[in-house]
């Protein structure tokens, strides 16, 4: 007696095939990310206003590529450890008794069968853990490289108020030393001076000239790297630096000191993280010596009992290649050893960092409070005792030239000394893992 068949058409079953195809690829279609465009800074900073320190830093973690590459190293990492530890996808088998279906004395052979992986010692787990601390070192560097972001903006922004202020200490002393010219001038019409008192004075004038241009092309270099941290067009115009910088306290940086903790460093976190992970390493390579298992279903249309048709089962994989996991388990070890060494390498590198930039802050601060104290308030009173006794008819030249310098020198020590302590306490931020939080009033 033959039995009856009814076969899909095999037109239908490729549409069919090709509708799955075309919607899995829409599914995993998705936007390409576009990064930063390079463009101007018209919409970063206020059109009237200076350039601003704070808003300075948030363009340049908002737009800067590098950072924006870290980023998605995190997320990509986020993910990855969302996918670790889940389970593998199911494995369907289907099979065909090619005989059969030509025959008019048998019904249609056929079997399918679904399996699953289910590891059942905590290898998914240890799996997770992994990806997670990897998570944990992704976003140290993440924040590392953030920290070191703003300390470049901050050196770029201190050295860009340092050139400027040498420019205009080098304008305003051009325009003093010309007016004591005109004195000279005058004292040499009147005979009561000698030609070498004008000529001194126009060496001088070139000096200064010169040191203002010179100040002027160190700034356009500083501001070439501002523009390189934005990653804004290379012509793109910068707005001035503030005419001074605020002083960091030296009690308040001290507290810094000594509230800060391992767990505001990011490079601590990061090394621990990696730590962590090796640790986790080392535990799966010491479970993937146990069996894998695999459960599985099937349905066997061959067999002519019904009792037999429908099968369950337990896979199990035997892991007897000793050499392949004894050697795993070594290299799991020799990677915990070695992250842990490098996250003591890490502590010891931050203590030493922040010892060296709380000693240049000391100093630095010091050297600030000598100039501004004593040096600066000296020179320009001896300068303007110079110029008076000079125009008054009393006097040389060349005590107006040595002042002169004085003023300069003093000038310019204070300003570079202003943004070295800036400077200084910038990288103690840094190896302090940035800002700390301020307890809450009480």
């Amino acid at each position: 007696m033959p039995f009856p068949r009814r076969f899909p058409s095999r037109l239908a079953c490729a549409v069919a095939i090709l509708i799955a195809w075309l919607c899995a690829q829409a599914s995993l279609a998705h936007a390409q990310p576009s990064a930063p465009s390079r463009a101007g800074t018209a919409a970063l900073f206020a059109a009237d206003s200076g350039l601003d320190l704070a808003s300075l830093e948030r363009a340049v973690l908002a737009r800067n590529p590098s950072y924006a590459a870290m980023e998605a190293a995190v997320r990509e990492a986020e993910a990855g450890a969302d996918r670790e530890g889940s389970l593998e996808d199911p494995m369907v088998e289907l099979g065909l008794a090619p005989r059969s279906a030509g025959s008019s004395l048998v019904a249609l052979g056929w079997r399918t069968s679904i399996s699953q992986s289910l590891p059942l010692f905590g290898q998914r787990g240890l799996k997770r853990r992994v990806a997670q601390a990897g998570v944990g070192v992704a976003r140290g560097d993440a924040e590392q490289l953030r920290l070191d972001l703003i300390r470049a903006t901050r050196a770029a922004f201190f050295d860009d108020y340092h050139e400027e202020r040498a420019r205009a200490t080098a304008l305003e002393l051009l325009e003093w030393m010309r007016r004591s010219r005109s004195a000279a001038l005058a004292r040499y019409a009147a005979g009561t001076a000698e030609q070498q008192d004008v000529l001194a004075a126009d060496v001088e004038i070139a000096m200064l000239d010169h040191q203002a241009v010179r100040a002027e092309r160190n700034r356009l270099l500083v501001e070439a790297r501002i523009r390189a941290l934005l990653h804004v067009d290379p012509l793109a115009p910068l707005p001035a630096p503030p005419d001074t910088l605020p002083l960091p306290g030296r009690d308040a940086t001290r507290l810094l000191v000594m509230r800060s903790n391992e767990r505001t460093r990011p490079e601590i976190r990061a090394a621990a993280a990696a730590v962590e992970s090796q640790r986790a390493r080392l535990s799966l390579a010491r479970r993937e010596r146990l069996p894998g298992t695999r459960v599985w279903a099937g349905y066997d249309r061959s067999w002519m009992e019904p009792e037999y048709r429908f099968m369950v089962g337990l896979a199990l994989e035997a892991p007897l290649s000793f050499g392949r996991h004894a050697a795993a388990g070594r290299e799991a070890l020799a990677g915990l050893e070695g992250a842990t060494a490098r996250l003591e390498a890490a502590r010891d590198a931050l203590s030493r960092r922040i010892t060296e930039a709380s000693t240049e802050f000391e100093e630095s601060l010091h050297e600030l409070e000598v100039v501004r104290d004593a040096w600066l308030p000296a020179a320009e009173r001896a300068s303007n005792a110079a110029r008076a006794r000079y125009e008054a008819g009393h006097g040389d030249f060349d005590t107006i030239i040595r002042a002169l310098r004085d003023v300069s020198n003093a000038q310019l020590e204070y300003h570079r000394t202003l943004a070295s302590v800036n400077q200084a306490h910038a990288e103690l931020e840094r190896a302090l893992g940035g800002p700390q939080p301020q307890e809450p009033a009480r």
